[in-house]
């Protein structure tokens, strides 16, 4: 059974190396979809396919993260990553 490559938990985006902050994931997801456009150019489509599933994976988790951040009261969600930033607006 295949699981997703990165979840979220609790308003954090996890990989199976520890928590990915709400910035570097969306780095990671224009990077992935930049990897599976350049393999699907060089006719390696498995790869490819690899790359654009996990930008699947973590945007799902992204948004998930968001949208808990949000109701948690973080009017800006990746402000939780800086944990010197108020958690709410005053």
């Amino acid at each position: 059974m295949k699981r997703a490559s990165y979840r979220h938990i609790g308003g954090a985006v996890i990989s199976d190396h520890g928590v990915i902050p709400l910035r570097r994931a969306r780095d990671l997801i224009s990077f992935y979809a930049s990897e599976s456009s350049d393999r699907r150019a060089a006719g390696d489509t498995r790869i490819a396919q690899v790359c654009a599933d996990r930008a699947l994976d973590l945007s799902k988790a992204l948004e998930g993260a968001e949208r808990w951040r949000r109701a948690a009261g973080w009017c800006v969600p990746d402000a939780a990553d800086d944990h010197r930033a108020p958690a709410r607006e005053a």
